[in-house]
């Protein structure tokens, strides 16, 4: 797909697959496209060219509400939380508005209380996010998403504010989703995170494609170390692969 703004070409013919039973990786510097190309595959943004389908369904004409019925989910690099709602609130919302429209009718609290359990957040459930350190009020959006019970989840740096053992217990979260057969497409900064949970990783350098393949791979490129990558993570470049995908 590709979109312009005016003069701007923000994503130039990008072609990107997220895999049900995975996590793949959307990397690169500010600016690189990446939350542009969120906003068109979850029908935020109109592409100038190019088509988004989930599975054989071209959804490219599709309204946001239409592919979330679709089991399509997603968090924000901007964090986009009820800040007056308690955690337990905010995914109720979530579980309620999709108990309403969907087929295999849930309890809705049942799902919130198993979510809450799930992301974390049992100790501070009612607590009223707008309280909430980022950190903690990213996992409440990452838990209203899931609350929609999506086979395809986007998260747009779910990592920012977690320090490095809430990373650690991310990045299993999300490997335990994909072997569940979840989709998950990972915008994050945390390189390290990156390399350890995705199979696949795509690399956007001013809205251009620059690199896909498995971690070791990107990690070896040298287009990818100049855009991104750079020397304060020259120590990941030197991991050997079975350490990086450990």
């Amino acid at each position: 797909m590709s979109v312009r703004f005016g003069g701007l070409l923000a994503v130039d013919g990008v072609h990107l697959e997220a895999e049900a039973g995975r996590v793949t990786g959307l990397i690169g510097p500010n600016g690189a496209g990446k939350t542009t190309l969120f906003n068109v595959i979850t029908g935020l943004q109109a592409p100038t060219e190019g088509r988004i389908f989930i599975g054989d369904e071209d959804v490219t004409n599709l309204k946001p509400h239409k592919r979330a019925r679709l089991r399509m989910a997603r968090t924000f690099q901007r964090l986009e939380v009820f800040g007056s709602l308690t955690a337990r609130e905010n995914i109720m919302v979530a579980a309620e508005i999709c108990n309403g429209w969907s087929r295999d009718r849930v309890d809705p609290k049942q799902v919130t209380t198993a979510v809450l359990e799930r992301v974390g957040l049992r100790a501070v459930a009612d607590d009223p996010v707008d309280a909430m350190p980022t950190g903690t009020a990213r996992l409440v959006e990452l838990g209203r998403a899931l609350a929609t019970r999506p086979q395809l989840l986007l998260l747009d740096e779910p990592g920012s504010g977690l320090d490095h053992n809430e990373s650690d217990v991310l990045g299993d979260l999300l490997l335990d989703l994909a072997g569940e057969g979840m989709a998950v497409l990972l915008v994050e900064h945390d390189v390290e995170l990156v390399m350890r949970v995705c199979e696949d990783i795509f690399v956007l350098d001013f809205g251009r494609l620059i690199a896909q393949g498995p971690p070791a791979d990107i990690q070896a490129n040298e287009a990818v170390q100049a855009a991104y990558l750079g020397a304060e993570n020259e120590e990941l470049v030197e991991h050997e692969p079975e350490e990086a995908l450990a």
